[in-house]
């Protein structure tokens, strides 16, 4: 399946990565915006696992950033093509990425959905669904 959906433009998000770093230090002091960034999702995560679908075909490599952080691995279940398609360059990019996929998907879409067509040609869907997420939220 080509994946011609939901896809973000690599100078605007080089260009939100800047910005979300030079705000970071300026508005917090923090310097360390991977470090921070990946706190806050998991923060969001640790509240409602059930919220990993937000990040929609954005989460196997948003997962996977925050599993080679340390100590913020939520399992091993991976779509490797999926994730190989969604992501940025670098981890901040993936992390901005995400998010901003999050925040498209919050003002367009009822919370909880898990399946996002990734091939507007074909308009066939793909089904986001994370056992290792699912088994956290029961």
């Amino acid at each position: 399946m080509p994946f011609t959906e939901h896809r973000f433009d690599r100078d605007a998000i080089r260009d939100l990565v800047a910005q979300r770093k030079a705000n970071l230090l300026a508005n917090r002091g923090e310097s360390n915006f991977r470090r921070f960034a990946l706190h806050v999702i998991a923060g969001r995560l640790d509240k409602d696992p059930m919220r990993y679908r937000d990040y929609g075909p954005y989460w196997p490599a948003l997962k996977r950033v925050l599993a080679e952080y340390g100590d913020l691995d939520f399992g091993p279940a991976d779509w490797p093509l999926v994730r190989a398609t969604y992501r940025g360059e670098t981890p901040e990019e993936t992390i901005v990425m995400a998010d901003e996929f999050r925040a498209r998907y919050l003002a367009t879409t009822i919370v909880g959905t898990n399946q996002f067509m990734l091939d507007g040609d074909s308009g066939e869907t793909w089904t986001l669904e994370d056992e290792d997420m699912e088994m956290r939220a029961r």
